[in-house]
């Protein structure tokens, strides 16, 4: 019959010699998170780049108010060599107002009835050429009689005034002429003003045929 060995009471040791450590590693402690920098290291920097961008922007400002300036003095200079001769030029005449051929005739109110009245004024022809003769009646009533008619014309030129002559009616009623030479042209400016005086009013009327000037 075999015996089994006893079992032993002695536990599992090792025997192993234990690792030589290294004087030259050091061993730091893990950290999880870097450290941050600083708020005055920021504040700096955010102040530094705003200034640059300042000094950066007056620079460039200065440029280009130089440009300007430079650009202005060159259109300045090229329109000095180049003068402006357009108010030298010629300017076109408008076309003469229409005008009605040969003899017309014109009603005439007036708003004063205390003073001659001139009522009716014929012109024949009414588009006189130059150095035409024109005759002009004209009809005028009042209480007193009438001593005098004037005819003024404004033409392109100058003015002229002629006493008319009554040659129908009476004073206090009657018609009024004269005939004359148109001796300046009419084709802008042609009026008439038929002033009318007895011995206490005077009464006065304008036909303006036409008035461009």
């Amino acid at each position: 019959m075999l015996n089994s060995p006893a079992p032993s009471n002695s536990s599992f040791s090792s025997d192993l010699p234990p690792m030589p450590s290294n004087p030259n590693i050091q061993q730091k402690p893990f950290e999880e998170n870097p450290p941050k920098p600083s708020k005055t290291k920021l504040t700096f920097f955010a102040l530094t780049f705003i200034i640059l961008l300042i000094i950066v922007f007056f620079v460039w400002k200065n440029q280009y108010q130089i440009q300007q300036l430079e650009l202005a003095s060159s259109k300045t200079e090229q329109q000095a060599s180049f003068p402006d001769n357009s108010s030298s030029a010629p300017k076109p005449s408008p076309s003469p107002s229409f005008l009605l051929q040969g003899k017309q005739s014109y009603s005439i109110s007036q708003g004063d009835k205390t003073v001659p009245q001139i009522t009716k004024a014929i012109i024949n022809p009414l588009d006189p050429k130059l150095n035409e003769t024109q005759t002009v009646q004209v009809k005028i009533s009042h209480t007193s009689p009438v001593e005098s008619v004037k005819l003024k014309l404004n033409s392109d030129n100058h003015q002229v005034e002629t006493d008319m002559t009554l040659i129908e009616g009476t004073a206090t009623n009657g018609t009024w002429e004269i005939s004359w030479q148109i001796t300046d042209t009419v084709l802008y400016n042609y009026l008439f003003t038929i002033t009318a005086k007895s011995n206490d009013k005077t009464g006065s009327a304008g036909i303006a045929m036409r008035n461009t000037l």
